[in-house]
């Protein structure tokens, strides 16, 4: 049977788990498994561009954060931000005023100094995907069935106690998310891929 939406990633959980009394819980194994579809997958399709207004040392973070990808500002000359990590920051920031050069998130995206004007920007980030509950299909089910599945399926284990599925279960979703992130970092580059951190979640 084909899984591009909520209702028959429903039934294919039901037919793989094999147990009528777990049917009231299978939405909790989809939300289950859409956390940690969160924490695992980075694809191109949750590139997401904002605009941001830049006038404060913290600001708030876009609504579905989960990673940046880049975060630039637009004031002239365009600035393209280096992100650093807490401890950086800390060596980094500054106590007066001007136009920031580096940036961290963590509950709100930080800058090294308090900037001297207010600066247009735009950030690229990674958009968490809606839930299945709300929008019913993704680019990420429609894609990659076997995540949303074996995710779930993992997410049952408690109740299937000692099902020697599971360790499967857990080797074929790493293996298609491995294959689907691999996948999207290779289609955005056309020459040797060098490795290098940009981004960070909170």
């Amino acid at each position: 049977m084909s899984i591009d939406t909520y209702s028959e990633l429903q039934t294919a959980i039901g037919n793989w788990i094999e147990r009528d009394d777990l049917s009231s819980r299978i939405p909790e194994f989809i939300e289950l498994a859409e956390a940690k579809i969160r924490r695992d997958v980075r694809i191109r399709e949750m590139l997401t561009r904002s605009s941001i207004t830049v006038n404060a040392r913290q600001i708030a973070v876009p609504t579905g954060y989960l990673e940046a990808e880049t975060l630039r500002l637009l004031t002239d000359p365009v600035t393209v931000m280096t992100y650093v990590n807490l401890d950086e920051m800390n060596r980094l920031r500054k106590s007066t005023t001007g136009k920031p050069i580096y940036f961290t998130v963590h509950t709100e995206i930080e800058f090294d100094r308090n900037p001297d004007q207010s600066y247009s920007g735009e950030i690229i980030f990674y958009k968490a995907i809606d839930p299945l509950a709300t929008t019913q299909t993704s680019t990420l089910l429609t894609n990659a069935p076997d995540i949303y599945l074996y995710g779930s399926l993992i997410a049952a284990e408690p109740f299937l106690m000692n099902d020697e599925r599971v360790s499967l279960w857990v080797q074929l979703y790493k293996n298609a998310v491995d294959e689907i992130n691999n996948r999207s970092r290779q289609s955005r580059h056309v020459g040797p891929q060098v490795s290098r951190v940009i981004g960070a979640g909170p």
